[in-house]
C-alpha cells in the first residue's frame, strides 16, 4: 500500500502552519495523518448518488438595498497599525518586509 503523506510533505505542512515538530514527534504525526488521509480517500468512494439534500427552501429574499457604509478613520480605528490609510499586515510566510 502506498503512503498518502511522506515526512518531506510533514514537514512542509508545519513550516506553513509554522508549527515545530520534533523528531520524536514526527512517526506518530504522520500515523495519525495517514489514517486520517485514509478516512477521507474512503469517503470519498461513497456512493451519494441517492442522497438527497434536505434543506429549508427560500422562498423569499430581502432587497438588496444599498447603505451608508463606515468612514475610512472608523474603519481604521480598530486596527492595531496603519500606514497611509491602509491597515498594515505584516509577512507571514517569510522575507522581507516591505512598506
Amino acid at each position: 500500500m502506498a503512503t498518502i503523506i511522506d515526512r518531506q510533505t510533514l514537514l512542509h505542512v508545519a513550516a506553513l502552519a509554522r508549527l515545530e515538530i520534533t523528531p520524536e514527534e514526527e512517526g506518530p504525526l504522520l500515523a495519525d495523518l495517514e489514517r486520517i488521509l485514509m478516512h477521507v480517500a474512503q469517503l470519498g468512494a461513497v456512493d451519494t448518488s441517492a442522497a438527497t439534500v434536505k434543506r429549508p427552501a427560500m422562498t423569499e429574499l430581502r432587497a438588496d438595498e444599498p447603505i451608508p457604509g463606515l468612514a475610512r478613520h472608523e474603519a481604521l480605528a480598530g486596527s492595531p497599525e496603519t500606514s497611509n490609510g491602509f491597515v498594515v499586515v505584516h509577512n507571514v510566510m517569510g522575507g522581507d518586509d516591505e512598506q
